[in-house]
């Protein structure tokens, strides 16, 4: 039977192994950034980067030109 440590320790490896897969630095947990939803990342990681600008800009209101230059330097720092 699993103890409890190690079941958490199970969970921790699983969501790290998820943030990884949809591109969300863990991080960036505690920044005042805003929430992007998972189809923020989505878009970002298959370099959907006109999807990604459009739901960064609907998720914060940002101008076109901030949405592009946040959505362009967050896809330089996954590579």
């Amino acid at each position: 039977m699993e103890s409890v440590e190690e079941r958490i320790a199970r969970l921790e490896r699983q969501v790290a192994d998820l943030q990884r897969y949809l591109g969300i630095d863990p991080e960036r947990e505690n920044a005042d950034g805003p929430f992007l939803p998972p189809e923020f990342y989505e878009a970002l990681r298959r370099g959907k980067k006109i999807l990604a600008i459009k739901i960064y800009r609907e998720q914060t209101g940002a101008s076109l030109l901030e949405a592009k230059n946040t959505v362009d330097t967050m896809a330089l720092q996954q590579r």
